[in-house]
């Protein structure tokens, strides 16, 4: 399999080159700290995934064995095809590293940075070889939420974003496109509005914080973790998105806005997988299914 550098292993870091490293990959992770602090973050990582019945205790252990560990930049990225930059959160500190590494390596491996905050085209800022340069950000805990959002700077090429997707895709990611470099990326802007009106809710006196979780937890956040948030709303109306705005606005016809989305909904129906469903009625059962087992997981039946 490929060689992936890490740079950086701390939680995220190290949380990624668990993914790679089960997903059969040889791993060199970087970092100026002890080697130990970052061998016991990866062993301590697989070991969580064991008991969590992720990873078989098997895997686990050849997984480790693919992971090498150095304080030498140069031979952590030398050969590399990928490479995972996660240092702190400092752009001048990151245009560094990413020098440092073009240095090296020349113009052959994707970077892509875990930062939550910059944007690929600042970072991008004073690189040999800018094209080569973008985000993939994860969530915490990045070993197990499959969530990576890709996002391409100004002078990224087409090339590097399909190679960062290929590359997730492999380790079990699941990738999502971030079209325009915005502040939040994609989901975090969902989070911060479901934050600012929970939290309104709460300060309004309309419920206790307890209940507000509740709230979340056992209603729209089980849908959600199944069926997303406009697949959720369009399973909610018979004909979806095309209809969505008959029964709820009371117009006559759908607008170009709704019916783009109703498009949308249909490519994305019929790129599910059979067990998924790609009719209304078969997602629903899908849906059903795994609700039910994340709530016999939760020992609620």
């Amino acid at each position: 399999m490929s060689k992936i550098a890490f740079i950086g292993t701390g939680i995220i870091g190290a949380g990624l080159a668990v993914n790679a490293l089960a997903a059969g990959n040889e791993c060199t992770l970087y970092d100026v700290v002890d080697l130990q602090t970052a061998k016991d973050r990866i062993k301590g990582i697989f070991d969580t995934m064991v008991e969590a019945g992720a990873y078989t205790q098997e895997k686990a252990d050849e997984a480790y064995a693919r992971a090498s560990f150095t304080n030498d930049m140069k031979e952590a990225v030398e050969g590399a095809v990928f490479i995972q930059e996660a240092v702190p959160e400092r752009i001048e500190l990151k245009r560094s590293v990413f020098k440092q590494i073009q240095e090296i390596t020349g113009a052959a491996p994707v970077i892509s940075s875990t930062t939550t905050a910059l944007m690929p085209s600042e970072l991008q800022e004073g690189a040999l070889y800018p094209e080569k340069i973008l985000v993939g950000h994860p969530y915490n805990p990045s070993y197990i939420l499959p969530l990576i959002e890709i996002v391409a700077g100004k002078q990224t090429s087409q090339e590097t974003v399909d190679a960062a997707k290929a590359m997730y895709d492999s380790w079990g990611k699941i990738s999502v496109i971030c079209l325009k470099e915005v502040y939040g990326y994609i989901a975090q802007h969902v989070n911060w509005g479901v934050r600012d009106i929970a939290l309104k809710v709460v300060q309004d006196g309309i419920c206790s914080p307890e209940d507000m979780d509740k709230a979340i937890m056992y209603g729209p956040g089980l849908r959600m973790a199944v069926t997303g948030q406009l697949l959720t709303m369009s399973l909610g109306v018979q004909g979806g998105f095309r209809e969505y705005e008959k029964k709820y606005s009371g117009k006559d016809q759908a607008s170009e806005e709704y019916l783009a989305l109703a498009d949308g909904i249909d490519e994305a129906m019929a790129a599910r997988t059979a067990r998924q469903g790609r009719t209304p009625e078969d997602v629903i059962k899908y849906r059903d299914m795994i609700i039910a087992e994340i709530l016999k997981a939760q020992h609620m039946f």
